[in-house]
């Protein structure tokens, strides 16, 4: 089976190409030459078939990934940066080319399970604080995973906290709080296998055509 990764030589597309390189025959996307992968400027300059295609690009490749949609190329992407506006978009054009769009800020099986805890929570508490925490390699603050929480607590991207500290994990902590009581909700990152671990299991489920949500 052909994967393609769109952004191959980036961070992700390259973790993403030593997980899968066993499994799949991948073929990588990305405005440079991959060391050992061929890597193309465009997806019409592939002739071979495609199963599946990876996006861990930018919000600019959205061309390149309507372009798959078309070809009716399954896609799960994690690009940060995407507007609400364009993933509903493009979800609504894999779903007329019946096909599949999947967007997520984080892959992380424990992160759909913190989300189920916020949906719990904010039923009976209010939210009192919310702080993320990166390395200082990365370039964007608040996290999209955190941007993602925020949207659906319906709450200002601007009552995140945001910290970068040398060499840190990835840390994402709710606090919700009522006069009485206080309830902290924490998730950290040990190894970067959490994404790529949770990752697979949603991928294998689309190539088998199970149901996703």
């Amino acid at each position: 089976m052909r994967m393609v990764i769109l952004g191959i030589c980036g961070r992700m597309g390259e973790q993403l190409y030593t997980y899968f390189k066993e499994r799949f025959t991948i073929l990588g996307i990305d405005v440079k030459q991959h060391r050992t992968v061929p890597t193309y400027a465009a997806l019409e300059e592939i002739s071979d078939p495609i199963d599946v295609m990876v996006d861990f690009s930018s919000p600019s490749a959205e061309p390149i990934v309507r372009s798959a949609i078309e070809k009716r190329i399954p896609v799960l992407s994690g690009t940060t940066g995407y507007k609400k506006e364009v993933i509903q978009s493009l979800q609504e054009e894999a779903s007329s080319c019946q096909t599949i769009f999947y967007w997520s800020a984080n892959y992380a099986k424990g992160i759909q399970l913190f989300r189920k805890l916020i949906d719990l929570c904010q039923k009976e508490f209010a939210i009192f604080d919310f702080v993320e925490i990166h390395a200082t390699t990365k370039k964007d603050a608040p996290s999209g995973t955190a941007k993602m929480f925020a949207e659906q607590l319906n709450i200002d991207e601007n009552k995140i906290q945001s910290l970068r500290l040398y060499q840190a994990p990835a840390i994402h902590e709710l606090i919700f709080a009522s006069q009485d009581e206080r309830i902290i909700i924490r998730h950290e990152v040990i190894h970067t296998h959490a994404f790529l671990t949770g990752f697979d299991e949603l991928l294998q489920k689309i190539m088998k055509g199970e149901a996703i949500c």
